[in-house]
């Protein structure tokens, strides 16, 4: 089978890698707006063939694999739509799962039927190519969202692929993906990129940030990602992203109060409270990796 890859970053490079290392694709022909990053997956057996049009990518391929900013997916799936079979699968790896089903469907039409989109909980805080790794998506979870319309035989694959690069899958409604992602991940990365900024927005700014310890580090790791990638993950996921963060906003203003106040057992509650549960999760979060064996697992 051959793999159209749509957008050389580190996902769609990562999972075409992962995908095709472990047989569920014999060739890749990639394509992305950056031929650079097109030649260096090639370079790095990621892809066998560089295409220098959408058209080049697709026509004839028995799947595609669409990899761009959620807010670019409806967009490069509709000028992709005329190039594909009426059997070709199609999936995408967005992380906002409301907006991109309704735009597949809009564009889509009748082979909305062979798309099947996949979220998969892994990433890094540096994005490209050159950071690609097949290894990626061991032990971390991948999030599937069928909805009506949606055919068996692309959930079944498209699943069983994420399986094959070694995911573990879940099934989620848009609606609580949505809601839960913004949470836990979409939040986090607002947070840390303010934590930065509100920084560099002080005195002293380059001081106290050459000063910062552990805990700062793995704080903002986060605040590293792609700007244009998480700008879209929040207009695209803007009303559960604004819910989550009026939780944030009620618990931060708790805490001011408490702290002008010299409240120290609302402090200590909510810290327990907080450390309580982070232990308890412990267990289930992605293991740090190491240098030797590639980045931090991060959800995105």
């Amino acid at each position: 089978m051959r793999l159209a890859l749509i957008g050389v970053g580190l996902i769609g490079a990562s999972a075409a890698w992962a995908m095709k290392r472990g047989g569920v694709f014999d060739t890749v022909s990639a394509f992305d707006l950056s031929t650079k990053s097109v030649l260096k997956a090639v370079d790095m057996g990621i892809a066998d063939a560089a295409s220098s049009t959408l058209q080049e990518c697709v026509q004839g391929a028995d799947a595609v694999l669409v990899a761009v900013p959620v807010l670019a997916i409806e967009k490069v799936t509709a000028q992709i739509e005329p190039f594909l079979g009426d059997d070709t699968l199609i999936t995408d790896v967005g992380s906002v799962r409301g907006v991109v089903i309704d735009g597949a469907r809009r564009v889509l039409k009748e082979k909305f039927v062979n798309y099947a989109p996949v979220h998969p909980i892994a990433g890094g805080e540096m994005p490209g190519v050159d950071y690609a790794d097949a290894d990626l998506f061991v032990g971390a979870k991948a999030i599937s969202t069928p909805v009506d319309g949606i055919g068996e035989r692309a959930v079944r694959f498209w699943e069983e692929a994420w399986k094959t690069a070694g995911s573990d899958l879940l099934r989620m409604t848009p609606e609580e993906h949505d809601a839960v992602f913004a949470s836990v991940s979409h939040l986090p990365h607002l947070l840390s990129y303010a934590m930065v900024d509100s920084i560099l927005n002080t005195g002293s700014a380059e001081r106290k940030l050459s000063l910062a310890g552990a805990g700062f580090r793995d704080f903002t790791r986060i605040a590293a990602s792609s700007p244009e990638m998480w700008v879209d993950i929040f207009r695209a996921n803007k009303k559960a992203v604004l819910e989550a963060l009026s939780y944030f906003e009620k618990d931060l203003a708790l805490l001011r109060r408490a702290v002008e106040n010299d409240e120290v057992e609302v402090t200590r509650s909510v810290f327990a409270r907080a450390a309580d549960a982070r232990r308890r999760i412990a267990p289930h979060l992605p293991k740090k990796r190491t240098a030797t064996t590639g980045i931090t697992v991060m959800p995105i």
